[in-house]
């Protein structure tokens, strides 16, 4: 038998008429945005064209589209928070206008943006074309931590490391028609390396991340989390900053205390995961990275993950014991493409893995 190919679900023009066209197109989008058509969906300059391809822990969209407004206000988040992914643009023609939740930014080509679904999003986007990777939060918690508070440009515009990424994304459309559920993890593997090292130089979020006074700070503070003194005064005295400059280094970080506790309660998120700490005591491990306040640690925790401590552990003991390999994310029954899109976007990164699809 020949290997089996990756699933994956699309939307042409000519199937259907382009009105009816934009409503399936519009429901594929549900549990991420509501879309909101700009132009006639009758008689559109550019009617919507998308597929999708599922590598078990990510998807990959390629899409077409006229303009149109994306929308995710507070109340789509509540009704759909089991979508509240980060995706990963490229633009290859069009413009986005976006406002993530306070971070304004535009999207166009020679640019990687970074659409974070736990914020609100707000934006007015021209005819475009656009490549997006649909990364799961719980995923990402594991893998590239950075990226789960990214917002806006990941890089600088049309510099080396844009450049470079955009042509991954480039790569990934012309290979993927071609890629079988083997090669799934490889290419995993490949957007982790590329992205992690990339982000390594250049972090998202602020204009000053790329600077080196900005990054060995962030080492610092990874480096010492265990240390019960580790704050402000101790980061001004070692790196010979006023206060003023530190809070302006970290003020898209939300503020140097929060950006401190985010990291902690990262690292103590793996460790609770690692299968080296399976059976040790949670506020152990939470002590070794400076949560020292076991009853706060689980309101903390349901705050950033959606779930406490102990269900984390637990969650990860399920996992090891299931071997902890790629979900399941054959196509296992006849679906319409655009349900499938929806299953997709839904159960992107669930304790079960399972994606139903047609």
């Amino acid at each position: 038998m020949p290997p089996e190919r990756l699933p994956s679900a699309s939307l042409a023009p000519g199937t259907l008429s382009n009105e009816e066209l934009f409503w399936h197109w519009r429901n594929s989008l549900e549990p991420l945005f509501d879309s909101v058509p700009l132009a006639d969906p009758r008689n559109p300059p550019q009617p919507p064209h998308t597929r999708q391809f599922h590598l078990g822990h990510f998807l990959f969209v390629e899409a077409r589209y006229s303009r149109q407004k994306f929308v995710r206000d507070a109340a789509w988040a509540r009704r759909h928070d089991d979508s509240d992914h980060v995706l990963i643009q490229s633009f290859i023609s069009g413009r986005n206008q976006a406002d993530n939740e306070g971070m304004e930014y535009i999207e166009e080509p020679g640019g990687i943006f970074a659409v974070n679904l736990g914020y609100q999003a707000d934006s007015i986007c021209t005819d475009a074309e656009t490549l997006t990777l649909v990364l799961p939060r719980d995923w990402l918690a594991e893998q590239l931590p950075v990226l789960l508070d990214a917002r806006g440009p990941l890089f600088a515009k049309d510099g080396m490391a844009a450049r470079l990424f955009a042509d991954f994304m480039l790569s990934l459309r012309r290979n993927l028609p071609h890629a079988t559920i083997d090669d799934a993890p490889v290419l995993s593997r490949s957007l982790l390396g590329l992205l992690g090292s990339m982000l390594t130089h250049e972090d998202p979020n602020a204009a000053d991340a790329r600077s080196g006074m900005f990054m060995a700070i962030q080492r610092h503070v990874d480096d010492n989390l265990a240390d019960p003194e580790l704050g402000i005064t101790g980061l001004c005295a070692r790196f010979r900053l006023s206060r003023a400059t530190l809070f302006r280094l970290f003020k898209e970080q939300g503020g140097v205390q929060s950006y401190i506790q985010r990291r902690r309660l990262m690292a103590c998120f793996r460790a609770l995961n690692s299968p080296r700490q399976l059976d040790r005591p949670i506020y152990d491990t939470a002590l070794d990275h400076g949560l020292a306040n076991p009853s706060h640690l689980s309101v903390l925790f349901r705050q950033h993950f959606g779930m406490s401590p102990r269900e984390v552990r637990e969650a990860a003991r399920d996992r090891h014991r299931r071997g902890g390999g790629l979900p399941d994310f054959r196509r296992a029954n006849s679906l319409p493409d655009v349900e499938v899109m929806q299953l997709w976007a839904r159960e992107l990164g669930s304790s079960s893995g399972s994606v139903p699809a047609g």
